[in-house]
């Protein structure tokens, strides 16, 4: 790790010609190999390597059933260890914010050989990772395929938050083109995204776990830009899972200048095509504290709601609501009601190559939204119906399945 302290530092002053040996030797501490530079190098990279590229970029969380990947993690690959209990029984590791190591591993991910939703599924199927328990895992996915494709077509890391969007986005016009739901000013209540998003510049390369709720704050989200990363929101985080920071007026790098692109994943069948206007109220930019309370001039803010696991596909652009009732003749209508802060709302249902671009094959996707859960997978995998309904018996009262109360309250069939 400090050989690739000290070259970051050259990175840092170096051209592009040297830039791109560093990273590749960042690359080659990641892997603990030579640099996989063409397409059929990616495609040998064993389970693990792959494993060890994405952990670097995505905060991976692992479980006893990959107990043995994290520990050869943590031995060849610059996972760090940052706590084991006396009795050696239990580990608590990460992958740190190292946005070399990072680059170097988005450099290995854009070969196309790197299939990210088919090496996801693989893990998850062992059940040896945790994805969140509304897919926030699924939605990280999304945005850093999105992140890539625009960085790959633009030869630039750092890209426009319509560009970002367009990848990310399958029906990305409609969106550009709308107008926001709610604005603070009425000048701002008329400018599209596209023109309101004009000088907003997105890097980032990788994401990091938030362990205090706090750091959803300009205050910190700005030092985060600095390093090139999004953050996954701490466990049970009211209203938001996802925060990817941005320069909203132009590329200085403080306080002032950081708005955020706010994501909520839903991995619940019962969200489906039709926006629940609650869910973006749940991320307010105030409430989260996103702004300071005494805020006065915030910058526009975007609001998505990943609701992966609705039936149909379809991406709706909220609007700004109507009058619900005619005003009275004569009465003054107001044209414009301001509101604390603009925000632009997209309801995104679906992971569907309909909704999401970075979607090819729906197949896995779906595959990577199951929910690989202990129960009721622990009844499903017995052999015969009798053995099933036997082992749900000894677990009574805790689901709706009939064999929950056969032993002391049959349920009425009617």
């Amino acid at each position: 790790m400090t050989d690739v302290i000290r070259f970051a530092t050259r990175y840092m002053k170096g051209d592009e010609d040297i830039k791109k040996s560093i990273v590749k030797f960042a690359g080659e501490k990641l892997l603990c190999k030579a640099f996989p530079s063409s397409k059929r190098s990616v495609e040998a990279l064993s389970h693990l390597e792959q494993m060890a590229c994405i952990s670097v970029r995505m905060p991976l969380e692992f479980n006893l059933r990959s107990r043995d990947m994290e520990k050869t993690l943590v031995e060849r690959h610059l996972r760090v260890c940052l706590h084991v209990d006396p009795q050696f029984e239990t580990a608590i590791t990460i992958a740190p914010s190292e946005p070399l190591l990072a680059e170097a591993s988005s450099l290995i991910m854009s070969n196309p050989a790197f299939d990210l939703p088919s090496c996801l599924l693989k893990e998850l199927e062992n059940r040896g990772l945790d994805k969140g328990n509304r897919g926030e895992l699924i939605g990280m996915a999304l945005c850093i395929m999105a992140r890539d494709a625009a960085v790959k077509e633009l030869e630039d890391r750092v890209i426009p938050v319509s560009k970002f969007i367009q990848e990310l986005v399958a029906s990305s016009d409609q969106i550009l083109n709308s107008k926001p739901v709610c604005a603070r000013t009425a000048q701002e209540a008329q400018l599209t995204f596209e023109n309101t998003f004009c000088h907003s510049n997105i890097f980032f390369n990788h994401f990091v776990k938030f362990r205090d709720r706090g750091v959803i704050n300009q205050q910190y989200l700005w030092r985060l830009i600095a390093r090139g990363a999004a953050g996954l929101c701490a466990d049970f985080q009211f209203g938001i899972d996802i925060v990817i920071p941005f320069l909203f007026r132009d590329r200085r790098l403080c306080r002032v200048n950081v708005s955020a692109l706010f994501i909520q994943c839903k991995n619940d069948g019962s969200f489906q095509s039709i926006p629940r206007q609650y869910l973006f109220d749940m991320m307010n930019p105030y409430d989260i504290q996103f702004f300071d309370e005494k805020e006065t001039d915030p910058v526009p803010v975007i609001r998505m709601v990943f609701a992966l696991a609705s039936p149909d596909a379809k991406v709706v652009v909220l609007k700004c609501p109507g009058r619900t009732q005619p005003s009275r003749e004569g009465s003054y209508k107001a044209k414009f009601l301001a509101d604390k802060y603009t925000s632009f709302d997209i309801w995104c249902a679906k992971a569907s190559n309909k909704t999401f671009r970075p979607v090819k094959e729906e197949d896995i996707f779906q595959k990577l939204l199951l929910r690989f859960r202990i129960f009721p997978d622990v009844y499903e995998e017995k052999m015969t119906k009798g053995l099933r309904n036997a082992t749900r018996s000894m677990n009574p009262g805790t689901a709706v399945h009939p064999a929950h109360y056969c032993n002391y309250a049959p349920l009425d069939p009617d």
